[in-house]
């Protein structure tokens, strides 16, 4: 199998190479002209020069992490599979460049794929509970009617729980898919839903989460919990990889570095190191040891190598992404998945001070950020009564 790879950004759309399957092994090649663009999409894992180019360790089943981003987890790969099933192939037989061909033009970031099984389009308004009940019967393993509009609805994003790419009036009261133009003043969103052992207040305390982030100082993109008449909402973010109708290139620290965000093989005094070495910019590394702060003193422990994510401006420098997927998680033995000054439990704020201090941060501007983490958490009981929850 073969599938072209094209980088479509900003409104301009390059061939960058050939993706091909031989037995178990995938081969890529950059192709002549993109060589001479001089655009550096994953420059440790594939840096931009001829030849062709095999992951020998097989971090992601042979695939180079640049491309394994734009494959979804959980939810978005259950979905992936299911349709290749229904096309008559076994589990077995599935591969990577399977799963490629099933995400074609619809990928996170600014990648896509040729040729593309995408199937028809479902244009239309997203009715978010009927969604759901849908969403929810292929978790149980029923089969939906519905399973083409959810697979074109996921668009490859990822994490575990349920979710859809939809587009979102300014006012939030309506929310469409499939147009092949943006409406005047839709942007594009991702939706979250539940899966039943999340428990119905997973959307509103995904929520109250990121205006506790935003409070925090935070860099995250818009949220906005969308009504249900079946629970009490569902979490919504702005996609930070969409500039209205343009695709932005996004990377994830689990890609550039393929480092599996399976295990724990990261911690934050290398996410650190790879912001200064990616963005060369400072700031950016302060965006990161903020973030840091946070996960900690909220007790998102799921903070794996695929939840930091990176963006190629159009003038082809790399800045930290937005935050995302920030809400409590129990983690591996109650463990953070990236360590911090070399632990994974009963972390101090002079162990945040000392991993900060390996990227060049002071110890003064890390405690103004301390304290305005434990300003934004002393908030949540407040937001919670707000909402109805219970403290």
């Amino acid at each position: 199998m073969k599938l072209k790879v094209f980088l479509h950004a900003y409104g301009v759309r390059h061939f960058v190479g050939l993706l091909a399957e031989e037995g178990n092994r995938i081969f890529f090649e950059y192709s002549p002209e993109f060589l001479q663009s001089g655009i550096e999409l994953s420059p440790f894992q594939l840096p931009l020069r001829p030849g062709v180019f095999e992951d020998k360790k097989r971090t992601f089943d042979g695939l180079f992490g640049l491309f394994n981003d734009s494959l979804p987890d959980g939810w978005g790969c259950l979905l992936l599979d299911r349709m290749l099933r229904k096309k008559g192939l076994a589990y077995h037989q599935i591969t990577p460049l399977n799963r490629l061909s099933l995400v074609g033009r619809n990928p996170m970031g600014a990648l896509e794929y040729e040729p593309a099984e995408n199937g028809p389009d479902h244009d239309g308004y997203v009715e978010l509970d009927a969604l759901s009940g849908e969403i929810g019967k292929v978790l149980a393993g029923e089969n939906s009617e519905v399973l083409d509009e959810l697979l074109k609805l996921n668009g490859s994003s990822g994490g575990a729980r349920p979710k859809i790419a939809a587009l979102v009036s300014p006012d939030k009261k309506q929310v469409i898919h499939g147009t092949a133009t943006t409406p005047v003043g839709f942007s594009p969103w991702i939706i979250k839903f539940s899966e039943s052992m999340d428990g119905k207040d997973s959307g509103v305390m995904e929520y109250l989460y990121s205006l506790m982030a935003h409070q925090a100082g935070i860099d995250m993109p818009e949220t906005f919990l969308f009504p249900s008449k079946t629970c009490r909402g569902y979490f919504g973010v702005k996609r930070f990889d969409r500039n209205g109708a343009l695709k932005i290139h996004v990377h994830t620290a689990c890609g550039l570095l393929h480092a599996s965000h399976r295990i724990g093989s990261i911690d934050y005094e290398n996410l650190l190191k790879l912001t200064q070495r990616l963005t060369c910019n400072q700031a950016d590394v302060a965006k990161l040891v903020r973030l840091m702060i946070f996960n900690v003193k909220t007790g998102n422990r799921d903070d794996h190598s695929k939840n930091f994510s990176f963006l190629l401006t159009e003038n082809r420098e790399w800045r930290l992404a937005p935050a995302y997927d920030l809400t409590p998680s129990a983690g591996i033995n109650g463990e953070q998945t990236s360590m911090v000054n070399g632990k994974g439990t009963g972390i101090t704020d002079d162990d945040l001070i000392a991993t900060a201090k390996t990227a060049g941060i002071s110890e003064r501007k890390t405690r103004k950020m301390i304290q305005a983490v434990n300003d934004a958490v002393a908030a949540l009981p407040g937001l919670k009564k707000e909402h109805g929850l219970k403290s």
